[in-house]
């Protein structure tokens, strides 16, 4: 049985995903270069427009440096 999640809890995920990455003082180029994705999805994560896979959502808080638990709401 899947679930589709909603809009407003990917929106608040990419929020704090745009937090972090601009509290590292970080364009999305050099974010996306870390993080090992393409800077137009990391813009689609920001932006509320991407479901995310559990193993994105860990790539995304290694590269902000922080628990994967910081992301969630």
């Amino acid at each position: 049985m899947s679930a589709a999640v909603p809009d407003e809890l990917l929106q608040q995920v990419g929020a704090r995903v745009r937090h972090y990455r601009e509290a590292l003082k970080l364009n999305q180029d050099d974010f996306a270069d870390q993080a090992g994705m393409h800077r137009a999805y990391v813009g689609m994560i920001e932006n509320g427009r991407k479901d995310l896979r559990l193993s994105t959502l860990y790539r995304l808080a290694g590269a902000l440096q922080v628990d994967v638990r910081d992301l969630l709401p």
